[in-house]
Protein backbone atom coordinates (compact mmCIF):
# COMPACT_ATOMS: atom_id res chain seq x y z
CA UNK A 1 0.00 0.00 0.00
CA UNK A 2 2.70 2.60 0.80
CA UNK A 3 4.20 2.08 -2.66
CA UNK A 4 0.96 3.25 -4.28
CA UNK A 5 0.99 6.46 -2.26
CA UNK A 6 4.60 7.15 -3.22
CA UNK A 7 3.76 6.55 -6.86
CA UNK A 8 0.78 8.91 -6.57
CA UNK A 9 2.94 11.62 -5.02
CA UNK A 10 5.40 11.39 -7.87
CA UNK A 11 2.62 11.86 -10.43
CA UNK A 12 1.07 14.81 -8.60
CA UNK A 13 4.40 16.62 -8.28
CA UNK A 14 4.98 16.14 -11.99
CA UNK A 15 1.59 17.58 -12.99
CA UNK A 16 2.17 20.96 -11.33
CA UNK A 17 5.33 21.90 -13.30
CA UNK A 18 3.70 20.77 -16.55
CA UNK A 19 0.64 22.90 -15.76
CA UNK A 20 2.84 25.93 -15.03
CA UNK A 21 4.80 25.34 -18.22
CA UNK A 22 1.58 25.11 -20.23
CA UNK A 23 0.17 28.34 -18.80
CA UNK A 24 3.49 30.11 -19.43
CA UNK A 25 3.45 28.91 -23.03
CA UNK A 26 -0.14 30.10 -23.43
CA UNK A 27 0.72 33.55 -22.10
CA UNK A 28 3.76 33.74 -24.36
CA UNK A 29 1.66 32.83 -27.39
CA UNK A 30 -1.09 35.30 -26.45
CA UNK A 31 1.23 38.34 -26.48
CA UNK A 32 1.90 38.30 -30.25
CA UNK A 33 -1.81 37.73 -30.83
CA UNK A 34 -2.57 40.76 -28.66
CA UNK A 35 -0.04 42.83 -30.60
CA UNK A 36 -1.69 41.78 -33.85
CA UNK A 37 -5.11 42.74 -32.44
CA UNK A 38 -3.73 46.13 -31.41
CA UNK A 39 -2.36 46.66 -34.90
CA UNK A 40 -5.55 45.62 -36.68
CA UNK A 41 -7.95 47.31 -34.24
CA UNK A 42 -7.91 50.68 -35.92
CA UNK A 43 -8.29 49.45 -39.49
CA UNK A 44 -11.89 48.20 -39.51
CA UNK A 45 -14.19 51.27 -39.74
CA UNK A 46 -16.98 50.05 -37.45
CA UNK A 47 -14.64 48.65 -34.84
CA UNK A 48 -12.48 51.77 -35.09
CA UNK A 49 -15.45 53.97 -34.17
CA UNK A 50 -16.34 51.60 -31.33
CA UNK A 51 -12.87 51.76 -29.79
CA UNK A 52 -12.72 55.54 -30.25
CA UNK A 53 -15.96 55.83 -28.25
CA UNK A 54 -14.51 53.57 -25.55
CA UNK A 55 -11.31 55.62 -25.39
CA UNK A 56 -13.25 58.90 -25.15
CA UNK A 57 -15.45 57.54 -22.35
CA UNK A 58 -12.38 56.25 -20.51
CA UNK A 59 -10.68 59.65 -20.93
CA UNK A 60 -13.70 61.52 -19.55
CA UNK A 61 -14.00 59.12 -16.61
CA UNK A 62 -10.32 59.23 -15.63
CA UNK A 63 -10.12 63.00 -16.00
CA UNK A 64 -13.20 63.49 -13.82
CA UNK A 65 -11.84 61.13 -11.16
CA UNK A 66 -8.47 62.88 -11.17
CA UNK A 67 -10.11 66.27 -10.83
CA UNK A 68 -12.16 65.08 -7.87
CA UNK A 69 -9.10 63.59 -6.20
CA UNK A 70 -7.13 66.81 -6.57
CA UNK A 71 -10.07 69.00 -5.53
CA UNK A 72 -10.49 70.77 -8.88
CA UNK A 73 -13.80 71.68 -10.50
CA UNK A 74 -15.44 68.68 -12.14
CA UNK A 75 -17.93 70.63 -14.23
CA UNK A 76 -15.23 72.08 -16.49
CA UNK A 77 -15.19 71.13 -20.16
CA UNK A 78 -13.10 68.03 -20.89
CA UNK A 79 -11.55 68.22 -24.32
CA UNK A 80 -11.89 64.98 -26.30
CA UNK A 81 -8.83 63.08 -27.46
CA UNK A 82 -7.90 63.33 -31.12
CA UNK A 83 -8.75 60.26 -33.19
CA UNK A 84 -5.23 58.93 -33.52
CA UNK A 85 -4.53 59.10 -29.80
CA UNK A 86 -7.94 57.58 -28.99
CA UNK A 87 -7.33 54.64 -31.33
CA UNK A 88 -3.86 54.12 -29.87
CA UNK A 89 -5.07 54.15 -26.26
CA UNK A 90 -8.08 51.94 -26.92
CA UNK A 91 -6.13 49.39 -28.94
CA UNK A 92 -3.50 49.18 -26.17
CA UNK A 93 -6.30 48.68 -23.64
CA UNK A 94 -7.88 46.05 -25.87
CA UNK A 95 -4.57 44.17 -26.27
CA UNK A 96 -3.84 44.24 -22.54
CA UNK A 97 -7.34 43.03 -21.74
CA UNK A 98 -6.84 40.14 -24.16
CA UNK A 99 -3.60 39.08 -22.44
CA UNK A 100 -5.22 39.50 -19.02
CA UNK A 101 -8.23 37.45 -20.08
CA UNK A 102 -6.06 34.63 -21.43
CA UNK A 103 -3.91 34.68 -18.29
CA UNK A 104 -7.04 34.68 -16.12
CA UNK A 105 -8.47 31.62 -17.79
CA UNK A 106 -5.50 29.48 -16.75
Amino acid sequence: MPELIIGYQKKSTMVLPLFKLGTLALRTISKPIANRLKKEAGLHPTFRQFIINIAQANHRFTTTVQRRLYGHATNALIRPLDEGRAVQLASELFGELFVFKVAGIY
